[in-house]
């Protein structure tokens, strides 16, 4: 019973000591603490935490090594080179036409080029043959069948009947395509009966070339001896 008092006793006396240190802290708090009216001052700064953890440190990036770009001009690919393909030869021409007889005169057209000459020089025609009657015939050419004069106007300068040798003698093929063709060389000198020349020259001016087969139609072919 005695204990129980004692222990009553005790903590009577600790709650009234307690209970005035209490009212002191309190009135001390109210006399220094500021008017109701003024905010509260509130410390912001945070203190420093110790943590037993270990902190994340950033990564150091690993520097790479990277070649440098191509400054020159990029090097082509190498292809394989394609074979070329063969070519087709081309078709074989036409056979030509073979000749079933002689030539009609009037069944052969004729065409003249002849070009300009010098006083005194020879000349070359040629007569180009067309077969317009059948694909091919054969034409003889000699002073039989061919007449061939140089004329100035009315004058007759030169001609096959005085000098019959003149004409080379040849036969020809006449077809409708390809043409043919046979050369005559004027000498370039006047002529008379025999082939006799004369020492002076035609003078310069407008000449033609005039040539027939016999019994066919006469053709002429202009050119200038200056």
């Amino acid at each position: 019973m005695l204990a129980v008092i004692v222990v009553v006793t005790a903590l009577i006396w600790w709650l009234v000591s307690g209970a005035g240190d209490a009212n002191e802290t309190t009135a001390s708090d109210v006399g220094q603490s500021p008017s109701a009216s003024s905010p509260a001052m509130v410390d912001t700064t945070t203190e420093p935490t110790t943590s037993s953890e270990p902190v994340a440190r950033p990564r150091t990036p690993t520097p790479t090594t990277q070649a440098p770009p191509a400054t020159g001009s990029p090097r082509p690919t190498s292809r394989p080179t394609p074979e070329p393909e063969p070519r087709k030869p081309p078709p074989p021409p036409p056979p030509l036409a073979e000749p079933t007889g002689d030539c009609d005169p009037t069944g052969v057209d004729m065409a003249i080029d002849v070009a300009d000459a010098k006083a005194g020089q020879s000349n070359t025609a040629t007569f180009v043959l067309t077969s317009v009657d059948t694909p091919a015939c054969t034409l003889s050419v000699t002073p039989a069948t061919v007449v061939i004069n140089v004329t100035s106007g009315d004058d007759t300068v030169w001609s096959s009947d005085d000098c019959p040798d003149a004409l080379l003698a040849k036969q020809i093929v006449v077809r409708s395509d390809p043409p043919s063709s046979y050369e005559f060389t004027w000498n370039g000198r006047r002529s008379s009966e025999g082939c006799q020349l004369y020492d002076t020259l035609p003078e310069p001016g407008g000449y033609r070339v005039e040539a027939a087969l016999i019994g066919g139609e006469p053709h002429e072919a202009y050119f200038d001896i200056t």
